[in-house]
């Protein structure tokens, strides 16, 4: 008897709280004031504000942008701690006489749903391109993207190349990291 009398009066207090209407006072206990250093803060060597990386020369056959299997998978460009990346894409074609195109690059965030949605279904989420026109009567078999700054929402990336004209190319992906 007891025991029940005891939950009773607990549940009729818990509900009259939790269900009160009456005005209560909350105080409110704030930090400290914010904690000034004092003396001499140092770094040591110098910090690092860009850095330049070269991603391997591949030879890349003819394939498609949207042949997401049949892509040639260059790696990883590793971006953390920068906010930006130059992308610069370059490299030469491996024929004398070929069919115009296009050679490229698409960056992929190295994430689950983004490489997914690439393989299975074709889908560029949080992607980037970089590409530059292959065409012989004009410039020779060398090609050279534009290089505008990009800004980063990832902390890698996986690089994957494309060339559209009929022959082999020869590809070289550079990036500038930065802040």
């Amino acid at each position: 008897m007891r025991r029940t009398l005891a939950i009773v009066i607990g549940l009729a207090a818990l509900s009259t709280a939790v269900w009160s209407q009456e005005v209560e006072r909350v105080e409110v206990i704030n930090l400290p004031e914010i904690q000034e250093i004092a003396g001499t803060v140092e770094v040591e060597g110098p910090v690092v504000q860009t850095r330049f990386v070269s991603l391997s020369e591949a030879i890349v056959p003819p394939v498609e942008p949207h042949d997401t299997m049949a892509l040639l998978d260059l790696g990883t460009l590793d971006v953390t701690g920068f906010s930006e990346v130059v992308l610069s894409l370059g490299g030469e074609v491996k024929s004398d006489s070929f069919t115009a195109g296009v050679v490229g690059a698409l960056l992929i965030p190295d994430q689950p749903l983004a490489s997914k949605a690439f393989v299975e279904a074709g889908q560029l989420l949080f992607s980037f391109r970089v590409e530059a026109a292959a065409n012989a009567g004009e410039i020779g078999p060398y090609f050279s993207s534009q290089s505008p700054p990009i800004r980063v929402g990832f902390p890698s990336y996986r690089v994957y190349l494309f060339n559209t004209t009929d022959s082999a190319a020869a590809v070289t992906v550079y990036a500038y990291l930065g802040n």
